[in-house]
């Protein structure tokens, strides 16, 4: 379970993060603040391990709040209705950057990569939730060996079943540990691991043979041969 706090000045942004975070099961939001003068104490003395914080703030800037509480190396999700502080927003290594009105994916999207990115429990492997019709279904990201993109669907091949969800393969490639994974073709994303054999159009993962775009053979081959992933 990841413990969440969130800082706009606005108490109607707050309370969209407060329905959506009810919606994400490995997600608490505990607790919200209206200025960060209110949430410094908070971040001293509790358990945070992602902050959703707005720019626009009326006490500290909210990059500027960024950067006094850096050295807590809190995992920051910035919130706010103006495209123009992206730039700087993500110069300060922030997690995600959402643009108001925050839609229900992209946030989903920002809790899944900061859950990826959370460091694990003693014997555990990390992981990621994703809606599978009504229900919310863990993925163990170690257990995964592919996933193939169909139409407005994903297919997540573990090592022992097979999960569906309605998601874009880009979305899905930023969600997942960025040094595990790879895109070799339009419709595919393996697991660096699960590779056993690389030819001229496809990869062997597994027992599933997977075809392999030309435009992303280099890339592979740089990633598996040259830097000697295994």
């Amino acid at each position: 379970m990841l413990h969440a706090i969130a800082i706009d000045d606005e108490p109607a942004a707050l309370q969209v993060l407060e329905r959506y975070a009810a919606k994400v099961p490995f997600l608490e939001l505990t607790h919200t603040f209206l200025s960060t003068a209110e949430a410094l104490v908070c971040l001293h003395t509790e358990r945070v391990d992602l902050l959703f914080l707005d720019i626009q703030m009326p006490d500290v800037h909210g990059l500027e709040f960024a950067r006094l509480v850096a050295p807590l190396q809190k995992p920051i999700v910035f919130t706010t209705a103006y495209a123009e502080h992206a730039v700087a927003g993500f110069s300060l290594q922030a997690l995600d950057y959402l643009l108001k009105p925050i839609e229900f994916g992209r946030f989903l999207q920002a809790c899944n990569r900061a859950y990826a990115q959370a460091p694990p429990a003693p014997e555990s492997s990390p992981g990621i939730f994703v809606k599978d019709g009504y229900d919310w279904i863990r993925v163990n990201v170690g257990q995964v060996l592919y996933i193939q993109s169909d139409t407005n669907l994903l297919f997540i091949h573990e090592q022992d079943r097979q999960v569906s969800t309605r998601m874009t393969l880009a979305d899905m490639l930023d969600t997942l540990p960025a040094d595990e994974f790879i895109r070799v073709h339009k419709s595919y994303i393996v697991a660096l691991k699960a590779i056993r054999k690389i030819e001229r159009h496809q990869v062997t993962v597994g027992t599933a043979t997977i075809p392999l775009a030309e435009s992303y053979r280099q890339a592979l081959q740089d990633r598996l041969l040259k830097k000697n992933i295994r």
